[in-house]
């Protein structure tokens, strides 16, 4: 199997509830490392990022450690690398548990250049990772041309794509324009509790979001992706495939969606069946960083060689909650 996972790096100063600090690489290296420690072998894992260069020698030194990562799609700027320092407070405590200051992301991918950096052609690509953890990684038009050209399993974790950074570098939940399009061009869609209430100006919760997406988009494509007129490329309506939508909710587990064709007497029609997934309690718990990125990997993982939607959300709960008694991505090979 050929992985991709597209993101951007950066280091992580983690400021525990103790007072104590922790520097750390992070952001989409959770992702690509727990992704090549966890997949079989013989597969390969390929990032597609811009990486500064005041640690490109650091992390591509650290991830050559890893056989089956494949470095020739990570790209060189000379942007520095984005610094994000989190602050913990009371673990269980909600949205307030943590808050982040954070400084320039690098500037999102192009296409053009993702496809450089890929190297392969789309036929070769089993599954695409794209986890947005600046924001900005790539733009929507990049996202509707790489569902355009892919027929590979998508996943798509929000992340960041409903945080804004103000100019003091502290980042707050916004919502996101144009929200329908970015999930829809995935095969599955990942999202915490907190950024899925955060997706709408309209402050649509958790089940009209899903029943928006899984549901009513589907009746409505044509209006969703030309209206605006938000690309100048055609877009093959065929190709939009979403199957499922994840809800990652840190200590309450996890909620999995999925639509279903009902019959009720000599009616059909379709309804959304949701799966929920309870949190594993981890008396070893260490660090929570990176357990939605670590969760991202494993469910991509799972279902890009299953298919199996429930079994894919109890792998990657059960995965996420081990990464929870480990610090750091240099303690990740213990997933295995």
């Amino acid at each position: 199997m050929k992985y991709i996972v597209i993101g951007e790096p950066c280091v992580d100063i983690i400021h525990k509830p103790d007072g104590s600090a922790i520097h750390s690489y992070g952001g989409i290296l959770y992702s690509i490392i727990s992704l090549a420690i966890l997949s079989k072998p013989g597969d390969m894992v390929k990032p597609v990022m811009n990486l500064g260069e005041d640690e490109f020698e650091n992390i591509t030194s650290f991830l050559k450690k890893y056989s089956n990562i494949e470095l020739s799609g990570i790209n060189k700027v000379k942007h520095p690398t984005r610094k994000v320092n989190l602050y913990y407070t009371t673990y269980k405590s909600g949205l307030s548990a943590r808050f982040e200051t954070s400084t320039h992301p690098t500037y999102p991918l192009k296409f053009e250049e993702i496809m450089d950096l890929i190297g392969l052609s789309p036929e070769e690509i089993d599954a695409i990772l794209i986890n947005m953890v600046s924001g900005i990684d790539i733009t929507l038009e990049s996202m509707l041309k790489i569902r355009q050209t892919f027929k590979s399993y998508i996943h798509l974790d929000v992340h960041n794509l409903v945080m804004k950074t103000n100019p003091d570098g502290t980042r707050v939940h916004t919502n996101l324009r144009n929200w329908r399009q970015w999930c829809l061009c995935a095969n599955t869609v990942q999202m915490n509790e907190f950024e899925v209430k955060s997706m709408s100006a309209s402050k649509k919760n958790e089940y009209e979001i899903v029943e928006e997406l899984l549901i009513n988009a589907p009746k409505t494509l044509e209006k969703i992706f030309h209206k605006n007129n938000i690309t100048l490329m055609e877009f093959d309506l065929s190709k939009v495939n979403l199957e499922g939508i994840v809800i990652t909710k840190g200590a309450d587990g996890v909620s999995g969606y999925q639509k279903k064709e009902k019959k009720y007497g000599n009616k059909s029609f379709v309804d959304l069946d949701k799966f929920d997934v309870g949190a594993i309690e981890n008396h070893n718990l260490k660090d929570t960083t990176g357990c939605g990125d670590v969760f991202a990997s494993a469910f991509m993982l799972s279902y890009a060689n299953n298919r199996d939607f429930i079994k894919s959300l109890h792998y990657a709960n059960r995965i996420a909650s081990l990464k929870t008694s480990i610090e750091g991505i240099e303690n990740l090979y213990q997933l295995k």
